[in-house]
């Protein structure tokens, strides 16, 4: 048997639930089979089991919020930590260095991927199981939610014959869902895309994805890459410089390139790039585009409440630069209902994303160009399609999407006074 088909063989052999091993561990075995059917049935993105001195706690990330499930005696806690590590053929022994790994198992006859973090902690270990479910489908730009003057601007940047285009936020503010969204409408036999991801969280007919591993870094993936003949490149994250350069120049020399990089918005982005080394007269000729995101709590709109809207929500809304005569149009607001419905989670169905898209104007590159970054925010602003994200969550507000204390809590304020008033309500 060859390397490829023992691999292939192994994967298929590879139990997807918890087994037993002893006679003493049948309850942790138990508990784990339930407890990641439980997360994937309830939508949870990560699973985190804390394990301490004096014991463990299990939390689920619902819908961005964490939320305490168990606790947990400190000898099961080791125990589900020992079943964890041998599902992930992780070393049983290893607690000075922090290990990755990952596993599959199965609910309701689909599978669901798991990437785990173990980080040792003085007196004990944190671990963090990221969920994959390979059952949803993923969907094209045009399938997104997210406005339509965003999803022009998106498209725009990659009917481009070349650009880099960066999508910007912190972990689990779904800009994998967007970068994947961009590749799935790139995706047709005349366009050769290559990824290079850590790790491949789905997989895409049609495209060649690779990971990386001890040996190969996002830097050199990328060189590799580029002699592969691409069209499209996605590249899972900017790190380091070289990496940064490479992407830069790569988009200067006939290709689209997608990325991420961690900022807290589009304009830092050029903060960010310009900490890292990259040229900015090659930064300005490269850009396709810069945009962040996050995800905000959508309420239940069966359940929702409506409240009228008061001179404390005007200032608030207002304060972040949605003019005061759009606001006027709305006679209310609306709130969760804490005790939820049928149809939702404690008020609560789903997530949308927010926006902040920043296009590659003239005013922009000559910014850029000259390393101008309060004139690339002034350039921003002239742009018809950009709102800051903060503006793109009080739109949400006023469209009875979401809450404003949700937005204040995703984007933070501008207006302490006035927030502190609208808590007090």
């Amino acid at each position: 048997m060859n390397t490829v088909a023992r691999v292939q063989h192994e994967v298929a052999e590879d139990p997807t639930q918890f087994i037993s091993t002893s006679a003493t561990d049948r309850a942790a075995v138990d508990y784990l089979n339930q407890l990641f059917r439980d997360a994937a049935r309830k939508g949870a993105s990560d699973v985190h089991i804390e394990i301490r001195k004096d014991g463990g706690m299990v939390r689920l990330r619902i819908q961005g919020e964490l939320e305490t499930v168990a606790t947990a005696r400190l000898q099961d806690a080791r125990e589900y930590n020992n079943k964890i590590r041998m599902k992930c053929k992780l070393a049983l022994i290893e607690h000075q260095s922090s290990l990755d790994g990952k596993f599959r198992f199965d609910v309701d006859g689909r599978f669901v991927d798991v990437r785990v973090s173990i980080l040792p902690l003085p007196d004990g270990q944190s671990i963090v199981c990221r969920l994959l479910d390979q059952s949803k489908s993923l969907k094209k730009l045009s399938e997104l939610s997210m406005p339509d003057y965003v999803r022009q601007g998106i498209n725009h940047i990659i009917q481009q014959p070349q650009g880099l285009f960066l999508v910007t936020g912190p972990t689990g503010s779904g800009k994998t869902t967007t970068l994947y969204g961009v590749l799935q409408q790139l995706n047709t036999p005349k366009v050769k895309i290559i990824t290079i991801e850590d790790p491949i969280e789905f997989e895409i007919n049609g495209i060649v994805q690779a990971c990386l591993t001890p040996k190969m870094s996002f830097a050199g993936a990328l060189k590799s890459m580029l002699r592969q003949d691409p069209d499209a490149i996605l590249v899972g994250e900017i790190r380091d410089t070289e990496t940064a350069r490479i992407a830069v120049q790569a988009a200067l020399t006939g290709h689209i390139v997608l990325s991420t990089l961690h900022t807290n918005s589009a304009t830092l982005t050029l903060n960010r790039l310009i900490d890292l080394g990259v040229d900015p007269n090659s930064l300005s000729a490269a850009m396709g585009g810069f945009m962040a995101q996050r995800l905000v709590r959508s309420l239940c709109p069966h359940c929702r409440r409506q409240v009228p809207i008061n001179a404390a929500h005007v200032n608030m809304i207002v304060s972040t630069g949605i003019e005061a005569e759009h606001v006027a149009n709305f006679a209310h607001l609306y709130e969760v209902n804490p005790h939820g419905c049928a149809e939702c989670i404690e008020g609560w169905k789903g997530r949308e994303p927010i926006f902040e898209l920043i296009m590659p104007t003239p005013e922009a590159q000559i910014a850029i160009d000259t390393v101008d970054f309060k004139g690339f925010a002034q350039a921003a602003n002239l742009q018809s399609q950009y709102t800051t994200l903060k503006q793109s969550a009080m739109l949400l507000v006023l469209q009875g999407i979401t809450t404003l204390q949700e937005a204040i809590a995703v984007t933070g304020s501008s207006n302490t006074n006035t927030e502190a008033s609208i808590h007090e309500e």
